[in-house]
């Protein structure tokens, strides 16, 4: 990959952005993710090194950093702050989609706190125990340290959206459930995505083969259908994901937070729920018209 990042067309129902994706995957990857191995056919590509890139993009509403690797590894937080620093420069009202597991650069905490209107970070937080999130998510940031980052941006203002998917708290008790909305609440936050996850095969048989209790018991709160229930893994059979978006929603409401549940893991729920849904990126930067491109 040249220059070590490339844009290419939008992957989700929900994103008319473009994404960027960075050279470097993640080392360390998601024990339930396989997006790391994602590679992109040349129609999907729409742009190729650090120049075209930056150019390019000037053609957006915004962009979705990054969907198969982190954003802030360490071998691409660079590249990354290079990229949002400059695209504002040409383009003043530019919306970046920032999603990370992993502690923002203070350099960059700093950048997006100057341009605050005009970002959306979503910081990914399935669960407030670190034990369990360091094996799943091993080359990702401790929960203290998504926590802190939060607070960082929401105390300056910026807003911050939390990620809670894959959910791996399904079959707590009620008061354990309000654990992590009540942690949230204190970080700043007001609104979460939601999604009790889709776990491809390969990754669940990995998972399985691991025999570790707590590995074992994510698998059970992801999936219990032997069968592929989606077109990219399992998921848990549609009644128990509305019960279990139903209690946490109602947890979530409880804090003031507003949830609602991604419908990239979850586009079987449109129009046939009255539950809160996130169907769109959306800016009030984008005014009425987004830009439509054809889905990978």
């Amino acid at each position: 990959m040249k220059n070590g990042v490339k844009l290419v067309k939008s992957m989700y129902h929900c994103q008319n952005v473009p994404v960027v994706v960075f050279e470097h995957r993640c080392p360390n990857p998601c024990l339930y993710c396989d997006l790391y191995q994602r590679d992109f056919l040349d129609e999907e590509i729409i742009a190729a090194g650090l120049k075209n890139v930056l150019k390019k993009l000037g053609d957006f509403k915004g962009a979705y950093f990054s969907a198969v690797t982190d954003i802030f590894l360490k071998k691409n937080a660079e590249i990354a702050h290079y990229l949002i620093k400059n695209i504002w420069e040409i383009k003043k009202d530019f919306v970046p989609l920032i999603v990370t597991k992993n502690v923002i650069p203070e350099k960059t905490i700093k950048l997006l706190i100057k341009n605050k209107h005009k970002v959306v970070v979503q910081i990914s937080i399935p669960s407030l125990n670190d034990k369990l999130i360091s094996i799943l998510e091993p080359g990702s940031a401790s929960v203290l340290g998504r926590l802190e980052t939060m607070k960082k941006l929401t105390s300056a203002g910026v807003p911050v959206t939390a990620v809670v998917m894959p959910w791996f708290d399904v079959y707590e008790e009620d008061e354990n459930i309000e654990y992590l909305p009540r942690a949230l609440a204190k970080a700043g936050i007001v609104r979460c995505i939601i999604g009790t996850g889709v776990l491809p095969e390969e990754q669940k048989q990995k998972m399985i083969n691991s025999n570790n209790k707590l590995v074992l018991n994510a698998v059970k709160n992801m999936t219990e259908s032997k069968e592929v229930t989606t077109k990219t893994g399992h998921t848990l059979p549609f009644e128990k994901r509305i019960l279990a978006f139903e209690r946490l929603i109602k947890a979530f409401n409880k804090f003031e937070i507003k949830a609602r549940i991604c419908t990239a893991d979850n586009s079987d729920l449109i129009n046939i729920t009255q539950l809160p849904l996130c169907e769109q990126f959306k800016h009030p930067y984008f005014g009425e018209k987004i830009i439509k491109q054809k889905k990978i």
